[in-house]
């Protein structure tokens, strides 16, 4: 029961995302007039299929993605008569490039769309009740108790977890007046926040200042704002993902920031059959985060994704002419080794992070 609480979310989710993806390339083929031969979610063997007027649309094993296949997608399918009407290169540029680029769009379009539709109908999040306290650290001889609710740091009314880590940011050094609701009646508490350098998700230095202590999980808010609210700040979210995922892609490429925090598909299915466990909103938010991720990636200019394709056709805008098919074809081969590498890769990564490759080992031992 346990492995289909954890598998079924992430099929959902990753089957959602793929969908919608290959969806739109296949909606911006028919809307260019190019024919669409074949029209697949998922990768490997098929599990079955359908013929339709004029394309075949398949179901195949692995739901780790999908793929349109246009009519004419290269010279050596269009024949020595060259390409003809139907055909993807008889399109125009700027069609292809719509075709190209459709399904990423439609990622960012659906992001979009969760996140405001998360943000209208509410979510809990953690409150700022103190469940505990961290030993070491200055709350817990300060006169704060269990059970006590933070309404304000300095001048700056608190009332989610975020909004007392913002305020304790944004507070100049040395000590802090905190008003507490203890038991319905307010007090108040003289406090001097720890001040640590550590490492942020990018492993750059960074000053933080730190209480000790731990949000009550059974005193969570509930947080909803209004429509025009919510598409507001879920436009301010989706930038904010889409750009903080570009700059950790370019840490990895300096090597500024380890592989080991690349999440696979096994780490999705951990992430989904969690967020399946805390309910719709939270999966809904790991869809739309995975759609942001989704997006950027498949826009990075590598042969074999969206974006190589792109890179290619803006190069035949400026130069006027296409890129050899040779070059497409061999730079598309390494870009699909490339990709291949890194799926094993951040497959072992998952296994190394959960420990799985440990308890096999141990099943081994036992035995």
């Amino acid at each position: 029961m346990s492995f289909l609480t954890s598998v079924l979310p992430a099929v959902v989710v990753l089957g959602i995302l793929i969908v919608i993806h290959e969806f739109w390339h296949f909606i911006a083929c028919r809307l260019s007039g190019v024919k669409v031969e074949k029209f697949s979610i998922g990768f490997g063997p098929e599990i079955f299929s359908w013929k339709g007027k004029e394309t075949t649309y398949v179901i195949s094993l692995l739901p780790l993605g999908g793929f349109v296949k246009p009519a004419g997608e290269s010279f050596s399918e269009t024949g020595p008569e060259g390409p003809k009407p139907g055909d993807y290169l008889a399109a125009p540029l700027l069609s292809r490039i719509v075709i190209v680029v459709a399904g990423v769009f439609m990622n960012y379009v659906l992001a979009y769309v969760l996140f405001a539709a998360i943000f209208t109908m509410g979510r809990p999040v953690p409150g700022t009740t103190i469940a505990t306290f961290v030993d070491g650290y200055p709350a817990k001889t300060s006169g704060l108790v269990k059970g006590d609710t933070i309404t304000q740091i300095n001048d700056v009314k608190v009332s989610t977890w975020r909004d007392l880590m913002s305020a304790l940011d944004g507070a100049p050094e040395g000590p802090l007046q905190i008003a507490v609701l203890r038991q319905g009646n307010s007090q108040n508490i003289t406090l001097t926040p720890k001040s640590e350098d550590v490492k942020d998700v990018f492993g750059k230095h960074v000053k933080v200042k730190r209480l000790g202590i731990m949000p009550d999980p059974t005193a969570a808010k509930f947080e909803k704002y209004s429509l025009l609210e919510s598409l507001k700040i879920s436009w301010e979210t989706v930038v904010t993902m889409a750009s903080m995922t570009y700059q950790a892609l370019f840490y990895l490429a300096m090597g500024k920031l380890s592989l080991k925090t690349i999440s696979g598909p096994i780490g999705i299915i951990t992430m989904a059959g969690s967020a399946g466990h805390l309910g719709v909103p939270y999966v809904l938010q790991l869809m739309a985060s995975l759609s942001v991720s989704l997006a950027v990636i498949n826009l990075l200019p590598i042969p074999a994704l969206d974006g190589g394709h792109f890179l290619f056709l803006l190069l035949e805008g400026i130069t006027r002419k296409p890129v050899s098919l040779k070059v497409q074809e061999r730079a598309t081969q390494v870009g699909f080794y490339l990709l291949l590498g890194l799926m094993v890769f951040v497959i072992y990564n998952d296994m190394v992070n959960l420990e799985v490759i440990s308890k096999i080992k141990l099943v081994f031992i036992k035995s």
